[in-house]
């Protein structure tokens, strides 16, 4: 009977721990101790477009692959009560995609100088003040500069104006007078007076801003501004021509003016040019070979009068 009692006594109090859960006959209880220590090294975090990312480097964990991830320098992302800061990487990450490119283009290199003697590279500039013509110009424009190499050294460059990609707009006020001529990265400005008194007109003022990439040139902007010259003068009404004139606007940059035919007064309504008036390097050339025409009408003149009292017959008869 005792038996029968602790039997069902222990039968009872086996279901009782069953239904809640802290015993189970076949398990042994244990206590597990952990053999390592998981410690977090770095934490980076990635934002992107409507995704963020996060990499957990542990010490004693090795993960299955690693990922790459790129941080904006100029972003940054909060995660809980952490924050991470842009920091400054030495590698350099372009999307695929988006080309780089330069903030101020290299200009392209001067056109190449025509053969000597050819006027193909001579362009017909007018500046006009409503209906009116003030500045008329003719001329194969020139652009000498003294450049500084890669080399470190020095050397001239030449650029020539091409008249099909140049435009011309000027005007006139009292006794000044002005011409603009703009092209494909430049620009170039004539300003001229008038001298009453002396009834002459001449250049002024020169302006030339340029970018243009010469051969092994360090730099290619370039730009000078010369307001005392005193060139092309020519008298009131008349047209200045020269074969060849150049104009030093500083020691590094030259103005060649070729086959040039200038007049900025007193232009007619139809913009024709007046009487020619000749530079002095053309009145040079040509006075020499005056004298020489006039001398050699003078020793003509004297062997045909040679000749001619030659071939008289004497005026004495012999006996």
């Amino acid at each position: 009977m005792k038996l029968a009692v602790l039997f069902l006594g222990a039968l009872l109090e086996l279901l009782a721990a069953q239904g809640k859960g802290n015993y189970c006959p076949h398990k042994k209880s244990a206590t597990l101790l952990p053999s390592f220590t998981v410690t977090p090294t770095a934490t980076e975090s990635t934002a992107s477009t409507g995704t963020t990312s996060h990499r957990t480097t542990t010490t004693g964990t090795i993960s299955p692959e690693p990922t790459t991830a790129t941080q904006n320098p100029f972003t940054t992302t909060s995660h809980g009560n952490a924050t991470v800061h842009p920091t400054t990487s030495n590698s350099t990450a372009t999307s695929p995609g988006s080309p780089t490119s330069s903030p101020h283009p290299r200009p392209p290199p001067p056109s190449p100088s025509p053969s000597p003697g050819s006027k193909a590279d001579v362009g017909d500039y007018t500046g006009t003040n409503g209906s009116q013509p003030c500045v008329h110009l003719q001329a194969e424009i020139r652009i000498r500069i003294l450049y500084p190499t890669q080399g470190g050294g020095k050397a001239w460059g030449i650029s020539v104006l091409n008249p099909n990609k140049t435009k011309a707009q000027g005007g006139c006020e009292g006794a000044h007078a002005h011409l603009l001529l703009s092209f494909p990265y430049g620009q170039l400005s004539f300003g001229f007076k008038k001298e009453p008194p002396q009834s002459t007109v001449y250049l002024n003022y020169v302006a030339v801003e340029y970018n243009v990439s010469f051969p092994q040139a360090a730099e290619w902007t370039f730009s000078v501004q010369n307001s005392s010259l005193r060139e092309l003068q020519a008298p009131l009404g008349q047209s200045f021509s020269c074969r060849n004139q150049s104009i030093i606007l500083s020691p590094a940059f030259h103005l060649d003016l070729l086959f040039l035919k200038l007049q900025a007064a007193h232009l007619s309504p139809s913009g024709a040019f007046g009487p020619s008036f000749s530079c002095p390097s053309d009145q040079s050339i040509l006075l020499p070979l005056i004298i020489g025409l006039i001398a050699l009408g003078l020793l003509t003149m004297v062997l045909v009068t040679f000749c001619i009292f030659r071939r008289r017959p004497p005026t004495y008869q012999p006996l």
